[in-house]
């Protein structure tokens, strides 16, 4: 069975819609919200269509893309440019996510996952941080990175650049050799982040029948749309 785990519900109004559709179908194991980004008319009609679903929930942090709360975060380039030097406060990330998360709670929803928009939580200290809010709140799931599987040279270069940039976050952030929390967890399955294949990799192909394909239904940087066939 193929499990397809749906992000960036909330980026656009018409992929709410269809995403919607998806998991009405019974196509989607889980998917992760934008709470930053969603309107509350998309998030009332989330809320209907997994009432009664065994249906994987995340919040997908977003420090990166529009209107975070505190106007304190910047398009990604620069975000990790300033995290690197230190310019942005632990305590500015810290609330971010739990405004975030909030938001999702206050409507009765039950988050089971937490991962994040531009795969910022692979970095330090964001993923320390995720961390320790996923305890606080008892959210049993973090989306790991090294559980991540890559197939096309395409993915296999953005999998490595993600990691390097990881180990430089820890490394700048807690003055010495390791990895973030992020990627020390432990996963009943593994993560496929479909918009980082090659077009020439079809996921029927895939033999891994430990994996949860990661997609992006009806958004134009899905770029590997194979699970649609």
């Amino acid at each position: 069975m193929i499990r397809l785990y749906c992000d960036d519900f909330g980026y656009n109004p018409q992929a709410d819609k269809g995403i919607i559709r998806l998991l009405e179908d019974g196509k989607l194991f889980g998917l992760s919200v934008l709470s930053t980004l969603a309107s509350a008319k998309s998030l009332r009609k989330l809320s209907s269509a997994l009432n009664g679903k065994n249906t994987l929930l995340g919040l997908h942090i977003n420090l990166i893309e529009e209107k975070p709360r505190q106007n304190h975060f910047l398009h990604y380039i620069f975000f990790i440019f300033n995290l690197f030097l230190g310019r942005i406060d632990k305590s500015y990330i810290r609330s971010e996510i739990e405004n975030q998360l909030d938001k999702l709670l206050k409507l009765g929803m039950k988050v089971n996952i937490l991962d994040s928009h531009q795969h910022s939580h692979a970095l330090s200290p964001i993923a320390e941080i995720t961390a320790d809010i996923a305890k606080k709140y008892a959210i049993r799931d973090i989306r790991g990175f090294d559980s991540i599987q890559a197939y096309s040279l395409k993915a296999k270069i953005t999998y490595g650049t993600l990691k390097v940039l990881a180990f430089i976050s820890y490394l700048l952030a807690y003055k010495k050799i390791g990895m973030p929390a992020s990627w020390k967890i432990k996963q009943k399955f593994d993560w496929i982040v479909m918009s980082w294949e090659d077009e020439t990799i079809n996921i029927s192909s895939i033999k891994n029948k430990n994996a949860s394909f990661i997609i992006h239904p009806f958004l134009p940087f899905d770029s590997n749309r194979s699970y649609l066939r």
